[in-house]
C-alpha cells in the first residue's frame, strides 16, 4: 500500500506562517507566471530535518488579489441554453461556452445544460469570476480547462454559484471526471460560495496544482470531493465536503516532489466513505480547524504526515492518522477510531504480535506471540500537541518506533485483548510531555525507557467505565487523573513529576495502590504482566507470591509475581504456570528496561 521513500523525520518544527515577496519555489512548485512574477509563501513547517525538502504553499501576487475592474473585463451572461457575450476571447456554440483568450470573465446567470471551457494556449492567466452563476451538464463537465497556462476563479463577493454535474454515461473515464476539471494550475479566491453537485463521479478536480486562498465550498461528489493530483495546497476558505470516496486528496505517485498536501488554515466538515484526506506523498497541517468523519482513515499520507498545528477532530473512522512517518509538533488532536488511534506503518510489516498460548496460572497473563519484526523506517514521533485517541484498536501503533518528547497525550484503548493502548515493534522511548493510557491488559506493552521524568505502568482487575483514575504523591496532590468513558484494566501514566524514589498513590474505581518507583519504567500489577510485542514479556503472575510463567525462547523481562505485597521475578527460561499452558513463543525479544515495584495493597 506504501512505498516509503524518504528516510528522515521532522524534529520540532513549529507553526510559522510567514509572507515573503521573493519566495524561492521548490521542484514541485510552478514557477510564477511572466506577468506576475511576485510571489508570496507560505512556509508551514518542515518534513526533513535538514529543510532541503521543506513543504511550502506559494502563490502569485494575483492568486491573493480577489478584486477586479468590471470595465476590463468580458461579460459572459447565462440565459436557459444559451449566452449573451459582451467582450472579446469567447465562442459560444449550442450552450457550449468556449474561452480562448487570457484575461478575465465575468460569469453570471443561470445555463441549463452545458458547458464552458477554457482553451487558452496563450501564457498569460484565464481569470473565471463566478458572480451568481450557475452551470448544469449532463453530457460533459460544467465547467472544463482543456489548456492554459493557469486559471483562476474568483468567487465574487455576496454571491453564491453553483455547478451541477448530472448523472451521465461514463463516455470518457478521466478526461473531465468532475463537475470542475483543469488540466493547468487551478487556483480559487474570493469571498463567494460555490456549491458543487457532482453526481458523475469528483467534484473539484486539477491534474496540475489545486490550491484554495479563501472562499466557501459545498461540495457533494458521488466520488473524490476535491483533488489536486501534483498538489494541493490550502490557505483559507470553509469547507463542506460529503463523498462517496476521498474528502481531499492528491495521487501523483511517480515523482516523490508531487502529490503533497499543505493546509495553512481554514474551515473543514468533512464527511467520506473512504478516507477524510489522502495523499500518495506527505501531508503538512499547520492550521485550520478540520472536522473528518471517514469510513476508512481520517487522514492517511503514503510517506510523511506532519501536523504543526491547527484542530483535527475525527469523529469517526477506522484509522485516525496513518503515514509511514508521522510527526505531531502541535495543534489539538482528537481521534475517535473503530481500528488504531494513530498508525505509523509502511504497509508491509505486520503489526503488533503474533497470538501465543496463555500463560495459564490462577492470574497469570498471556505469553508473547511471535514477534514481529520492527521497520527502522516507520517512526511516530511527538514533539507537542494535545492529543486524544479513543480506539476500538491499538491506540498509538507504530511497525517502528514511537518517540516522544513532548506534547499532552490521552489515550482510552481497546477492552478487548486482542489489541493495546500502546502497540510498538521496535522501541518507546519518552523523553517529555504527559502521557496516560488506559486500555486492556492481555497484550499490554510497556515503555521501553524515559527520561525527564518516570513512567509507572499498572495492571488491575477490570475497572467499570467512568470510574475515575487517580495517581496522588505521598502528600496528597493529585499529579494526573482522568475518568475514561470504557472499562480498563491496565494504565500507563508518565509525567516529569514522577520522581524516581517516591511513593504514589493509585486509585481505580475502588482499587487502591500503593506504588514506590524504582527505575523510569516501574511496573507493577494486581494480576500477572503481559507478554510484549517484540520484546519477551512478562511471565504472568500468581496471586499470593507465585513465580511468574516462561516465555519460550525470549530474552525479555521478567515475569510479576505478588508475594507478601512484595515483587517476585518469574522464571524466563524454565518451567510452565501452575495451572495453565505454556505462553507463547516470544521470539529472541529484547530485554524490558522497566522493573517491579514495591506494591502495598490499601
Amino acid at each position: 500500500m506504501i512505498n516509503y521513500k524518504k528516510l528522515t523525520a521532522a524534529m520540532a518544527a513549529g507553526i510559522i506562517a510567514i509572507f515573503t515577496i521573493t519566495g524561492c519555489a521548490m521542484p514541485w512548485q510552478k514557477a510564477a507566471d511572466d506577468s506576475s512574477s511576485n510571489v508570496s509563501t507560505v512556509s508551514a513547517g518542515n518534513l526533513s530535518q535538514s529543510g532541503e525538502n521543506a513543504l511550502s504553499l506559494e502563490f502569485d501576487s494575483e492568486d491573493l488579489d480577489s478584486s477586479y475592474n468590471e470595465s476590463e473585463c468580458t461579460k459572459i451572461n447565462f440565459s436557459g441554453s444559451g449566452a449573451t457575450v459582451s467582450g472579446s476571447g469567447v465562442t459560444v456554440e449550442n450552450g457550449n461556452i468556449t474561452i480562448t483568450s487570457a484575461g478575465s470573465y465575468i460569469i453570471s446567470g443561470t445555463l441549463t445544460d452545458g458547458s464552458i471551457k477554457v482553451n487558452c494556449s496563450e501564457k498569460g492567466t484565464v481569470r473565471l469570476i463566478l458572480n451568481g452563476a450557475s452551470i448544469s451538464s449532463s453530457s460533459t463537465a460544467p465547467v472544463v480547462v482543456e489548456e492554459a497556462k493557469k486559471v483562476l476563479v474568483t468567487l465574487a463577493d455576496g454571491t453564491t454559484n453553483t455547478i451541477t454535474d448530472k448523472t451521465r454515461q461514463s463516455v470518457d473515464d478521466e478526461d473531465f471526471s468532475s463537475a470542475v476539471y483543469s488540466k493547468a494550475d487551478l487556483v480559487f479566491n474570493g469571498s463567494g460560495t460555490l456549491n458543487v453537485n457532482a453526481g458523475y463521479r469528483n467534484g473539484i478536480k486539477s491534474t496540475d496544482d489545486l490550491k484554495v486562498v479563501s472562499g466557501t465550498f459545498n461540495i457533494t461528489s458521488n466520488e473524490d470531493g476535491i483533488i489536486g493530483k501534483d498538489f494541493l495546497g490550502i490557505k483559507d476558505g470553509k469547507f463542506t465536503i460529503k463523498s462517496g470516496s476521498d474528502g481531499m486528496k492528491s495521487t501523483y505517485d511517480t515523482d516523490t516532489s508531487k502529490g503533497n498536501i499543505v493546509i495553512t488554515g481554514g474551515e473543514f466538515d468533512i464527511t467520506a466513505s473512504n478516507d477524510g484526506i489522502h495523499c500518495n506523498e506527505d501531508i503538512l497541517i499547520s492550521g485550520g480547524n478540520l472536522t473528518i468523519s471517514s469510513g476508512d482513515d481520517g487522514v492517511h499520507a503514503d510517506d510523511n504526515l506532519q501536523v504543526d498545528g491547527g484542530t483535527i477532530d475525527i469523529k469517526k473512522c477506522c484509522e485516525g492518522l496513518e503515514g509511514v512517518q508521522i510527526t505531531l509538533n502541535d495543534g489539538d488532536i482528537s481521534i475517535v477510531a473503530s481500528d488504531d488511534g494513530i498508525n505509523a506503518a509502511d504497509g508491509s510489516s505486520s503489526s503488533g504480535m503474533g497470538m501465543g498460548g496463555f500463560g495459564g496460572g490462577q492470574n497469570g497473563g498471556f505469553g508473547g506471540g511471535q514477534a514481529s519484526s520492527s521497520d527502522s523506517s516507520v517512526l511516530l514521533t511527538i514533539n507537542g500537541g494535545n492529543i486524544f485517541v479513543n480506539a476500538g484498536g491499538d491506540g498509538l501503533d507504530s511497525n517502528g518506533n514511537i518517540v516522544m518528547n513532548g506534547g499532552n497525550v490521552t489515550v482510552i484503548g481497546p477492552t478487548s485483548d486482542g489489541d493495546t493502548a500502546l502497540d510498538f515493534d521496535g522501541a518507546f522511548t519518552i523523553n517529555g510531555g504527559v502521557l496516560m493510557a488506559f486500555g486492556s491488559s492481555g497484550m499490554l506493552e510497556t515503555p521501553t525507557s524515559a527520561q525527564n521524568g518516570c513512567c509507572i505502568v499498572t495492571t488491575l482487575g477490570t475497572v467499570s467505565a467512568n470510574s475515575e483514575f487517580s495517581l496522588m504523591d505521598s502528600s496528597g496532590n493529585v499529579i494526573m487523573s482522568y475518568t475514561p468513558t470504557k472499562n480498563y484494566a491496565s494504565v500507563i501514566v508518565y509525567s516529569s513529576d514522577i520522581k524516581n524514589g517516591s511513593t504514589y498513590t493509585v486509585t481505580a474505581g475502588s482499587t487502591t495502590q500503593s506504588i514506590t518507583v524504582n527505575s523510569n519504567v516501574t511496573t507493577n500489577g494486581v494480576s500477572g504482566g503481559f507478554g510484549g510485542g517484540q520484546n519477551g514479556g512478562f511471565g504472568g503472575g500468581q496471586r499470593g507470591g507465585q513465580p511468574g510463567g516462561s516465555a519460550p525462547d525470549g530474552n525479555g523481562s521478567f515475569g510479576d509475581g505478588q508475594q507478601g505485597g512484595n515483587q517476585q521475578g518469574g522464571n524466563q527460561q524454565g518451567g510452565k504456570q501452575q495451572g495453565g499452558m505454556p505462553g507463547g513463543n516470544s521470539g529472541n525479544g529484547r530485554s524490558n528496561s522497566a522493573s517491579s515495584s514495591t506494591v502495598n495493597q490499601v
